[in-house]
């Protein structure tokens, strides 16, 4: 009886066993690192001045008015987790650590350098 069963069920079982078995580790990595309430952050002040591009307390939920393009020249917005910003809805230094990298016309664009987040650093620059 239990022969019969397995011959004809047995590779279905298996089959779906496989299915829910493999799905269960793609969650996981489509997940990781991504930003589970993204907001994006706007930078608020001279995109020449490398010591501001650095301050955390200057990119906040405020929008700057800028067409944040991508052109990598000039900071201006980065999408984080809503966990990584103080109450102030600034971003929280603790969490993302910024730094300043060299770009042309003597601008800066911000770039990671640590923090306890584990969101992708995911700056959005302007030309």
């Amino acid at each position: 009886m239990l022969t019969k069963f397995l011959n004809n069920y047995g590779y279905m079982i298996l089959g779906g066993a496989m299915i829910i078995g493999f799905s269960a580790f793609k969650g996981a990595e489509v997940y990781a690192g991504k930003a589970d309430n993204p907001v994006t952050i706007y930078f608020h002040g001279n995109p020449k001045d490398a010591n501001q591009v650095k301050d955390a307390s200057l990119w906040d939920t405020t929008s700057n008015d800028e067409d944040c393009n991508s052109a990598n020249v000039m900071a201006c917005s980065q999408v984080v987790d809503e966990s990584d910003l103080n109450s102030s809805d600034q971003l929280n230094p603790a969490k993302i650590q910024l730094d300043a990298t060299a770009t042309s016309g003597g601008n800066y664009i911000p770039s990671r350098t640590g923090g306890s987040s584990s969101t992708t650093f995911t700056p959005i620059n302007r030309g």
